[in-house]
């Protein structure tokens, strides 16, 4: 179903964003469908339903304080929706240490698959290790970068 021109999958998508700026836990969770399925780059497993992609963003929001998405661009083709953005925000605290959160911001791309106004696969992109080096700056020490 199409809301004033704008396609179903596309209305989805960014009801997620604005539930996840809020860090609205349970309306992002309501736009899982039972089965669906989160990857991230930044995750060490695939999630696998409502309970686990629940489990996810409750842990990710306490620990990454103020982290939110600035969509970019938009690709819509049916079911399938990608949104290009920057997400920004502090990393978690070292150590227990508040103050030793820093800042990031780091690009990245969301490829959403819906059905029945229901997200049923979400798959994110973005550079992992530039996250981590700006929490631990001593990384960027290391040989891992060509």
């Amino acid at each position: 179903m199409e809301q004033e021109g704008i396609p179903e999958s596309l209305r989805v998508a960014r009801a997620w964003v604005a539930a996840f700026n809020a860090h609205d836990v349970a309306a992002i969770v309501a736009l899982y469908a039972p089965a669906a399925k989160l990857n991230d780059s930044g995750m060490k497993r695939e999630r696998h339903g409502q309970r686990e992609i629940e489990q996810w963003f409750t842990v990710r929001f306490s620990k990454i304080r103020g982290i939110a998405y600035a969509p970019d661009s938009e690709l819509v083709d049916n079911e399938k929706v990608a949104i290009t953005w920057t997400v920004s925000g502090y990393t978690p605290s070292l150590l227990g240490q508040s103050w030793l959160a820093r800042p990031f911001s780091v690009d990245g791309i969301s490829f959403f698959t819906i059905h029945h106004s229901q997200i049923i696969s979400q798959r994110g992109y973005y550079d992992h290790l530039a996250a981590v080096e700006r929490a631990m700056p001593f990384l960027r020490l290391l040989p891992s970068r060509m």
